[in-house]
């Protein structure tokens, strides 16, 4: 009869169960050590019945190990969930909220990629809201229809959706596009689950791996929670940025009524400080300089011809680098007159082109039809509406005090006008009071006084009148417009300057077309009087002769005015002709100077040696060209046909150089 195996001692036994109990409450690597022990007990020799309880309790130990393993396990999902639904409660932009849902997604799962698809509300399918994990950034622009791959289905069916071969899964439809994404990712395996709100499915979250992978229930019940989740958090944000939206909307409401506001008071402000200064009829460069410091900016006012008249800077304001283009008519910016047409014909203010890198604006100054000239102010900062508006009015009350002025002008302009004409009749000389009157206007008779008389377009006459006694007001000067002419009495002792300076400002910087004559300098009236019939008829003779855009003083005139006052432009033309054309067609057709020769040998009193030395010749070639006049004119020097010619020969120079007469104004 075989011996039973002696029993295990009771210490090793009460020790195996002290390791199980040690094991199971240790938490870490209990499966490999409960095995192991597991092993060691069936290798026991002793009692079967104790073996077999032993065995019994470590399989048991082996079961309960397994649970507490599970149960750590589903808490660390539930607090992973937990944790991602704290965090998606979180106020936050919605571009933020959708990639913290699929971050998480990827995350909670172990995956290689998720991402979030929803309906695209420009092209009408589904795309990429947000992505994570992603190889290709082409995966982000991926666009399927809606009823196509897992996210299509999921979001039919409105349920969770997992798939270990997604190729070859057959429970939904494939396309091009989708099947391309899956590729170009590498993915194999998905798990999806819809963001439900209500009715509609705002979104689907898909997790993806680049391997085959089975989801266990559990993987899925944890997505299908966080899409839970997802799809509050998603309706916060979109609360969220439209609250924001409508907070930002506010603030820009609230924005614009203050600057309204404070624009308004500007104005308010503006509008007293200007009719304050029209009331008590201010000078120009008061109003400018008032403008200058509402606006924050350098006021430049240009007249009607774009002459700069006025500038004005604010306190406290440094201006930009001063471009000189605004002072001749013709070098004015062509933007700036672009925009003072333009003005003129919108009635606003417009914007310029500024070389100086400040903002500008230009609003024309008109009244009615009439334009007065133009402001342009430069500032650092674009303007607001409410300012241009200041800026504009600013215009019509410049309008308003040059129309205020001239009107206040008015009277003085007439008495200088009967003054003038007073000074020019001798039979107003009688009149003890004249030189009085004269002298109140500036001028003194006693010291040299020169007449100036300009004939232009008679539209224009009256500005020149104003141009005259602005930019010549260094002289003391009575302008005044007589019979649709300008006449200006002068104090000025120089001519040949008088005459310089009508012709810079007439003819090259206002760009006139005319004539004007200069007479004196006289220190009498009766000189001045006389004077002016001469100048009268050196107009007529000017005009005769179709001279242009010339200032030439009556001296040099005189005598052909008495000549050839009732004579037109075609009477002197036959004249001419008449008595020297066969020298001059000569001239003409041989590129001769015949008529030029003689005329320079009568003025020398038919000196050939002077005349040689005058035109640069020699003598006998003097002679010759004399004696080729000869058998042009015939014997010209006999009967009395010297003086005829030699004033002919005067004409035809006259026509082309004034200042070519050898008379010398007195």
């Amino acid at each position: 009869m075989k011996r039973p195996a002696p029993a295990a001692p009771a210490s090793e036994i009460t020790q195996i169960y002290a390791e199980m109990l040690r094991l199971l409450d240790q938490g870490e690597d209990q499966q490999a050590s409960l095995t192991a022990l597991l092993q060691q007990i069936e290798q026991m020799a002793g009692d079967d019945a104790q073996r077999e309880a032993l065995l019994a309790a470590a399989h048991r130990a082996i079961a309960i190990g397994k649970r507490m393993e599970q149960h750590q396990r589903n808490e660390l999902d539930l607090r992973g969930v937990f944790e991602s639904a704290q965090a998606l409660t979180e106020l936050k932009e919605l571009d933020q909220v959708l990639f913290d849902i699929v971050e998480r997604g990827r995350r909670l799962l172990g995956s290689d990629l998720a991402w979030l698809a929803g309906m695209h509300p420009e092209y009408g399918n589904l795309g990429v809201l947000a992505v994570s994990g992603v190889y290709s950034n082409e995966t982000k622009n991926t666009h399927t229809p809606v009823y196509a791959g897992v996210a299509g289905h999921v979001r039919r069916t409105r349920s969770p959706f997992a798939t270990s071969d997604y190729m070859r899964d057959t429970h939904f439809e494939h396309t091009p596009e989708n099947d391309l994404m899956i590729e170009r990712e590498g993915l194999h395996s998905l798990v999806a689950a819809p963001l439900l709100s209500g009715a509609e499915v705002a979104g689907i979250l898909i997790v993806g791996d680049r391997y085959s992978r089975s989801y266990h229930p559990r993987e899925v019940s944890i997505l299908a929670t966080l899409a839970a989740h997802a799809s509050v958090a998603m309706r916060n944000a979109k609360a969220f940025d439209l609250t924001r939206q409508a907070l930002q909307d506010t603030e820009r409401a609230n924005q614009r009524l203050t600057e309204q506001t404070l624009g308004l008071e500007m104005a308010a402000d503006a509008h007293e400080q200007l009719t304050r200064l029209l009331a008590k009829g201010a000078p120009l460069k008061d109003l400018i300089l008032t403008v200058a410091n509402i606006l924050h900016g350098r006021i430049v006012y240009l007249d009607a011809a774009g002459i700069e008249v006025c500038v004005a800077t604010p306190r406290e304001y440094e201006a930009p680098r001063v471009i000189d283009t605004y002072r001749p008519i013709s070098g004015i910016a062509a933007g700036i007159q672009s925009a003072v047409g333009l003005s003129r014909t919108t009635g606003r203010a417009t914007a310029a082109p500024s070389d100086t890198g400040q903002h500008c604006q230009v609003a024309a100054v008109m009244s009615k039809d009439e334009l007065f000239g133009a402001l342009v102010i430069q500032t650092r900062t674009p303007m607001t509406e409410a300012a241009v508006r200041i800026f504009e009015r600013s215009a019509t009350a410049t309008a308003v005090l040059l129309l205020s002025a001239e009107k206040s002008s008015a009277s003085l302009d007439q008495d200088i006008n009967l003054t003038v004409r007073a000074l020019l009749e001798p039979s107003q000389h009688g009149d003890a009071g004249l030189p009085a009157r004269i002298e109140r206007h500036g001028v003194d008779i006693r010291k040299p006084t020169m007449l100036a008389m300009i004939q232009i377009g008679k539209t224009e006459i009256g500005y020149v009148v104003r141009k005259l006694s602005s930019r010549l007001r260094q002289y003391p000067h009575m302008t005044t417009d007589l019979d649709g002419r300008s006449v200006m009495v002068v104090n000025h002792a120089g001519e040949r300057k008088l005459e310089e300076e009508l012709h810079a400002l007439l003819f090259e910087e206002l760009s006139f077309r005319g004539v004007a004559c200069v007479s004196g300098p006289y220190l009498d009236l009766a000189g001045l009087a006389q004077a002016h019939g001469h100048l009268k008829r050196a107009i007529g003779l000017l005009h005769a002769l179709r001279r242009e855009n010339c200032v030439v003083h009556e001296a040099a005139l005189r005598l052909y005015g008495v000549l050839f006052e009732h004579q037109s432009a075609a009477d002197l033309d036959a004249i001419i002709a008449s008595v020297v054309g066969r020298l001059t067609d000569h001239d003409a057709k041989r590129n001769t100077q015949l008529a030029d020769t003689l005329l320079a040998y009568l003025d020398t009193m038919q000196n050939a040696r002077a005349t040689a030395v005058a035109l640069g010749l020699h003598v006998n070639t003097l002679h010759n060209r004399l004696d080729a006049i000869a058998t042009v004119l015939g014997p010209w020097d006999t009967d009395g046909r010297v003086a005829d010619i030699h004033l002919a020969l005067r004409l035809r120079r006259l026509q082309t150089d004034v200042q070519a007469t050898t008379f010398t104004p007195r």
